[in-house]
């Protein structure tokens, strides 16, 4: 059978995202997709929206019709998912999948197929923010072009080792939610400390926000010369810089620190679902 398709098991909220981001910018055409997804009600819009897109109701049927297969279901479903297919699997069959913590090397003693790994951001349903991509040896030049050529189209691809994807996770993946928290935090405390909303003092921030990120951007600033342009010597700014720049640094270590024994304790639960000591 000539598996020319492209197939998607999974169509949630990261899944749905990124489809619908690939052929509303024309990367992939609708009539190339095959979709799986074990609630089929699920893809009816996707269904009216692209007519020409294939909906599969069994994962096995989409894996013979396809080589480059993507995966967007939860990490401890991935594994069953490949369970399922892994007779159809060919030799130059491609999985590609956006699971968090489910290393290469976890996979790759499972399963004897071309993997790349996708950390995509919440960022690209507005054509913005970074996708983490990393290859294994067995993924050639044309391959890892068409995925990284795809999630350029939704966002900028950055492609990295496996060894740095954690803490490329937390600043991109991950970033979008930290930063909002903070944001928010930091519009809550001024509205604690005066009779503004807080509803205006998120609008006053926001604003502020997009300012700081056009200057950062479009003016080609960089964060130093922002904050001694803001923060003038002896000024009140530079105050609250000096508390920032003591406070932080504590703030960032836990963060990190929890994000990395969250992964930890993953990788020891996907280890014992693989089967690995």
């Amino acid at each position: 059978m000539n598996k020319k398709k492209i197939g998607f098991i999974g169509f949630g909220s990261m899944g749905s995202m990124i489809l619908n981001g690939f052929i509303d910018s024309g990367s992939i055409n609708a009539g190339e997709v095959v979709v799986s997804n074990r609630t089929l009600s699920k893809l009816k819009e996707l269904e009216e929206k692209y007519p020409e897109i294939e909906i599969s109701e069994k994962n096995t049927n989409l894996a013979k019709k396809c080589n480059r297969i993507f995966i967007f279901v939860n990490t401890g479903e991935v594994k069953n998912v490949l369970d399922e297919i892994n007779k159809y699997l060919v030799k130059d069959s491609h999985i590609i999948h956006i699971s968090a913590g489910l290393s290469l090397e976890t996979l790759e003693k499972s399963f004897s197929v071309k993997i790349t790994r996708v950390i995509p951001s919440l960022t690209s349903e507005v054509k913005e923010g970074v996708s983490l991509v990393c290859h294994n040896d067995k993924v050639n030049l044309e391959e890892k072009k068409f995925v990284e050529d795809i999630f350029n189209h939704i966002s900028q691809v950055k492609v990295v080792g496996e060894e740095d994807l954690d803490i490329s996770t937390d600043l991109t993946s991950c970033g979008p939610a930290f930063m909002a928290l903070i944001i928010k935090k930091f519009a809550d405390f001024g509205a604690d400390r005066s009779g503004i909303s807080e509803k205006e003092c998120e609008e006053m921030v926001l604003q502020t926000l997009k300012g700081t990120v056009k200057l950062l951007t479009e003016k080609e600033m960089t964060f130093d010369e922002l904050i001694s342009r803001v923060a003038t010597k002896g000024g009140i700014t530079e105050e609250g810089i000096k508390s920032l720049e003591k406070d932080l640094p504590a703030v960032f270590e836990n963060l990190f620190n929890s994000t990395s024994n969250k992964r930890k304790n993953l990788k020891e639960d996907l280890n014992k679902q693989y089967n690995f000591n």
